[in-house]
């Protein structure tokens, strides 16, 4: 299959969607449901909710500054993400997120497919533990699988996926030569990104080599 391809709007207003999208889901949760780990190692639904959050009302100038004070990007990302995951109820944060939705911001250099990986991968850390799976639109997750199956800069070495080659088992997808690794669209996403829960739905003679890579 040839990659997925969308225009910058488009992309934009892919994420758009995605954001609403993860809003709804959000609404129907219950209490004890938002301090639920999610899949992303560390962090609770709450605080998944906190980081996406974040990317929309933290000025990029106060990340910078921050990582620099902290000496790491990712343990600044964290402290904020729990932060705002901590500043108010579940209500109101589901509410300024959705208020934000169409914000259209995207990191120079990498680009609006960096802010839509983000709310794709991070939809399903907050879905698949909660047993409520977030059905992203199949285009979008094309773009995010052919974006992390193949530069993935920023969100996966080029060392995880190298000689594999991933095929979908539910969306007319495929992308790499190599060794074939192969299983639904979101599993996929999920095991490339780091999420090793995602493996046992995963099959192929890659499959092995993948979650041997992942640790």
């Amino acid at each position: 299959m040839n990659p997925v391809t969308l225009t910058k709007d488009e992309m934009f207003d892919a994420i758009t969607v995605e954001r609403h999208r993860l809003a709804d889901v959000l609404d129907g949760l219950e209490s004890a449901q938002w301090d639920t780990p999610s899949l992303c190692g560390g962090w609770s639904v709450r605080d998944v909710l906190g980081h996406l959050l974040s990317i929309l009302e933290v000025p990029v100038w106060k990340f910078l500054v921050g990582s620099v004070r902290r000496r790491s990007f990712d343990r600044y990302a964290d402290e904020v993400a729990c932060q705002l995951a901590a500043s108010a109820g579940p209500g109101e944060l589901v509410a300024r997120f959705r208020a934000r939705a169409a914000t259209r911001f995207a990191p120079p250099v990498v680009g609006p497919i960096a802010p839509l990986v983000d709310i794709c991968v991070h939809a399903h850390d907050i879905g698949w533990p909660l047993g409520a799976p977030v059905a992203l639109d199949a285009a979008t997750l094309g773009v995010a699988l052919d974006f992390c199956c193949g530069s993935g800069r920023g969100f996966v070495p080029r060392s995880r996926t190298a000689g594999l080659r991933f095929q979908a088992t539910d969306l007319d997808w495929s992308s790499g030569e190599g060794v074939l690794v192969e299983g639904p669209a979101d599993a996929l996403l999920l095991a490339v990104t780091d999420r090793p829960a995602a493996l046992a739905k995963l099959s192929g003679p890659g499959a092995a080599i993948l979650a041997e890579r992942l640790g």
